[in-house]
């Protein structure tokens, strides 16, 4: 009987030496024990919650802000409005661009700096080839929007009688994720304005979509 005994006890005790020790619930930092953080209501050691936390930061979600809002790298199209003027006059076309922004550097967590480029071709009696490129910043954090803005140097070919104008672009843009679609995709709109030598103008509004690269 002692003998039984003496095997129960044992065999008891190595099952609990064996089990796994469960975290330990918490809701703050101070719930938990030297060298563990709270993780999602669960201690855990810093290094774990570390690991974590830059995993989340670069996985992708399934949330309205998947797609575009990770990824450096942005394409865009779209057709819209071209209005070329001077200071005497002005004439809107029909066309279509097309472009791209890429992330530099960070100028702040949440204010990457960007480069951009922007082509296009207008319709009409007489062909505008605008196009530009130049330096911005993007904002992703006001909700699923994502905001994108710069000044650029800009020229305006064309078929007309006059000759190419140069000249600063002003730059915005609204992107809008479409997840339901496709987890790369976005509504895309985009306001600019050049201001052209020899008292040249140039107003644009399209709409569009954008790509996540």
């Amino acid at each position: 009987m002692t003998c039984k005994f003496a095997f129960a006890v044992t065999l008891a005790a190595a099952l609990v030496t064996n089990e796994p020790a469960r975290a330990a619930s918490c809701n703050k930092d101070a719930d938990c024990s030297t060298g563990q953080v709270c993780s999602n209501g669960t201690c855990v050691k810093r290094i774990s919650r570390a690991a974590s936390d830059a995993a989340s930061a670069v996985s992708p979600t399934e949330s309205s802000t998947a797609g575009t809002k990770r990824t450096p790298y942005i394409g865009w199209g779209g057709l819209g409005l071209y209005n070329v003027g001077v200071s005497n006059g002005s004439k809107t076309y029909f066309g279509f661009h097309a472009g791209g922004a890429a992330s530099l550097i960070s100028l702040t967590p949440e204010l990457p700096l960007i480069g951009w480029a922007d082509v296009a071709l207008t319709l009409g009696s007489d062909l505008f080839f605008p196009m530009a490129a130049g330096l911005g910043v993007r904002y992703d954090n006001l909700g699923p929007v994502q905001l994108l803005g710069g000044l650029g140097f800009a020229l305006l070919p064309t078929t007309a009688s006059f000759s190419t104008q140069a000249g600063l672009r002003f730059m915005g843009m609204v992107l809008y994720p479409l997840p339901q679609i496709h987890r790369n995709l976005s509504a895309q709109a985009q306001l600019s304005y050049d201001i052209l030598s020899n008292s040249f103008h140039l107003f644009t509004f399209t709409v569009g979509a954008g790509w996540a690269l």
